[in-house]
């Protein structure tokens, strides 16, 4: 059974008092901890602190992040991965030095974008995901620190951040792109290719650091800037992935930290302890949108009792098609119905759902699809975090959902 706390609603609150959506701050499942995007929203949902003021609202999202560790039994050590979303790439050197002050020893993996977020006063969010370290285990938390990790070069803030950190069974790797691994070059400016081909080697340099490889990625998603790079960019990351069949949510961002910077990557993997434990990829087929490819992804993977789902919108499970086109209402009513149906082929069920996130290109698509993602997830409460991004996968889509579940049972 999962555990959810400080469960509220949409409906009581200050962000959406027209909306019924329920959910909660933490979602505690087996060593796993996911967390609402935490922003200027005060924990009781009540005020909303800094608004035009960046500082404000990045000092109250650590304040309540500090608050829920506490309330859940963890510490700022057990946080593995975070994700910081800015609407300006300025702010980053602000968000890292508060990060710097409120949690120095924390070196977590980091992925760092430029997207706009659910209203257009929150400037900021960070999503932290937090594992339980099994003290039986050799591998409790344990990571290859870089410092300046994805983020900047020359970076003087302070915050350590660390490029893969494995915790039990989970690695977590920080979104890779054309920065060195040491964190003092870019290779690839104005060369997207060489940036793919420069994070993917970054990527297995890292796996095999903590004695893992291509086999256990369980999903992928890729960012861009420009939608037209993306028939270069998968085959460049399926050159090194070749058959793992992971899942993939590909989103277009308004930018990324660095000006140099056109490409990222989020990389999901799980260790198996036994060689022949193989992960379940289920469904495998081409990828959407592409022409002539040559490698397949999964709709949904299963590591143990860890779910990842591709990210899902209008296209139909059965093959026949997009539906919904202009519609982001009809568009999340099928992306729903995927879910469910994808859950079901696993033994799962939308009660195990833990963290959603929403993806939308237009922010007045918002009030379209959460009352429709709000109608299939009633008394569930995930966890959320919503983006409005440049483009999705194919201009058609307006609406896309990334989901991540546990098996309760």
């Amino acid at each position: 059974m999962h555990l959810r706390f400080r469960i509220g609603n949409t409906k009581n609150g200050y962000l959406w008092p027209t909306l019924d959506f329920g959910s909660s701050q933490v979602v505690h499942a087996i060593d796993q901890a996911f967390f609402l995007g935490q922003t200027g929203l005060k924990l009781d949902d009540t005020e909303f602190v800094g608004k035009n003021n960046i500082e404000l609202q990045v000092e109250n999202a650590l304040e309540n992040l500090s608050i829920l560790l506490n309330e859940i039994g963890s510490t700022p050590n057990d946080i593995c991965l975070m994700h910081i979303y800015a609407i300006n790439s300025e702010y980053f050197d602000i968000i890292y030095q508060k990060l710097n002050l409120k949690f120095p020893y924390v070196q977590p993996a980091t992925t760092n974008l430029v997207v706009r977020l659910a209203e257009p006063y929150i400037d900021f969010e960070i999503d932290i995901w937090v594992i339980f370290p099994d003290e039986k285990k050799i591998s409790k938390k344990q990571s290859n620190l870089i410092v300046n990790s994805g983020r900047f070069l020359g970076d003087t803030t302070g915050f350590k951040t660390s490029n893969i950190v494995k915790s039990n069974n989970h690695i977590f790797l920080s979104a890779q792109s054309g920065i060195s691994l040491d964190g003092k070059n870019f290779i690839g400016e104005n060369n997207i290719e060489l940036q793919v081909e420069n994070a993917m080697n970054n990527v297995e340099e890292l796996l095999s650091s903590v004695g893992s490889s291509f086999r256990d990625v369980c999903k992928i998603t890729p960012y861009i800037k420009n939608l037209k790079c993306r028939d270069l960019v998968y085959p460049l990351i399926f050159k090194f992935i070749k058959n793992t069949k992971p899942v993939s949510t590909g989103v277009v961002v308004d930018d990324f930290p660095l000006p140099q910077m056109d490409f990222s990557i989020d990389i999901f993997a799980h260790s198996s302890t036994d060689f022949f434990d193989r992960h379940q990829r289920i469904f495998p087929s081409e990828p959407n949108y592409m022409d002539n490819p040559e490698y397949k992804l999964s709709k949904i993977v299963v590591a143990g009792k860890f779910i990842f789902l591709q990210g899902q919108t209008g296209l139909k499970l059965d093959g026949t098609g997009f539906d919904g086109l202009g519609d982001p209402a009809r568009q999340a009513e099928v992306a729903m119905q995927n879910v469910i149906e994808l859950l079901h082929q696993v033994g799962s069920d939308i009660n195990d759902i833990c963290k959603i996130t929403p993806i939308v290109t237009d922010i007045n698509h918002r009030k379209l699809v959460y009352p429709v993602i709000a109608k299939y997830l009633k008394n569930v409460n995930p966890t959320s975090t919503g983006l409005v991004v440049k483009s999705l996968a194919n201009p058609v889509i307006d609406f896309e959902i990334d989901v991540f579940a546990v098996k309760s049972h």
